[in-house]
């Protein structure tokens, strides 16, 4: 077998084991990017795009709303006995309508980077896009390159839902940071904050 149809026989599997992408997504996560801020707090910033809404009973097909960003992280604690520290948070977008472009920022409280030494990216992270409830197909710029298919990667959030109890609500969505540097944020969506209701 020559390389390329090794290739091609390759991509076309790994095609299989994840799809990825999806071509009708409503939302695509574009980029995720962390960045080391002052105080050694750690800023998470994703980047959407709107790609319109391809459900058949869209009120107007322009217009995504109900759309819900979940981040999960992980971090190696303990290389020789495999443990991770976890976080998750997750935040709701009232709306984007077709080609908007939003930014959205989880951060990591820097005494919590300083007590355990986290470097600037965690060694695992996924970003999970919901429209109204239904999960979107997992892309691949939303995760970490070390997910390498659906079952490492259904592992990793079984994994961080499970076992990130522990550090609940310690990553922070931009609306609930207050007394530090936030960095440079750009096209915040219009956010729906469920912590009044």
């Amino acid at each position: 077998m020559n390389q390329i149809t090794f290739l091609k026989l390759f991509f076309a599997l790994l095609a299989c084991a994840l799809p990825l992408g999806a071509q009708n997504a409503a939302v695509d996560v574009d980029r995720v990017k962390f960045n080391s801020l002052r105080n050694d707090w750690i800023q998470m910033e994703i980047e959407l795009s709107c790609n319109g809404n391809p459900a058949p009973d869209a009120r107007n097909d322009k217009f995504v709303e109900k759309i819900g960003v979940k981040a999960y992280i992980a971090y190696e604690r303990d290389a020789s006995a495999g443990e991770f520290d976890y976080y998750t948070s997750e935040v709701e977008i009232v709306i984007m309508e077709r080609n908007d472009k939003n930014n959205v920022y989880f951060y990591l409280p820097g005494k919590i980077v300083e007590r355990d030494r986290l470097k600037k990216e965690p060694d695992y992270y996924y970003v999970e896009i919901t429209v109204d409830g239904e999960s979107q197909t997992p892309q691949t710029d939303a995760m970490s390159r070390n997910i390498s298919n659906a079952e490492v990667l259904n592992s990793f959030i079984s994994r961080a839902d499970s076992d990130g109890s522990v550090n609940e609500h310690l990553l922070m969505p931009i609306y609930l940071v207050s007394g530090t540097d936030l960095g440079r944020v750009s096209n915040l969506p219009t956010f729906l904050r469920r912590d009044n209701l």
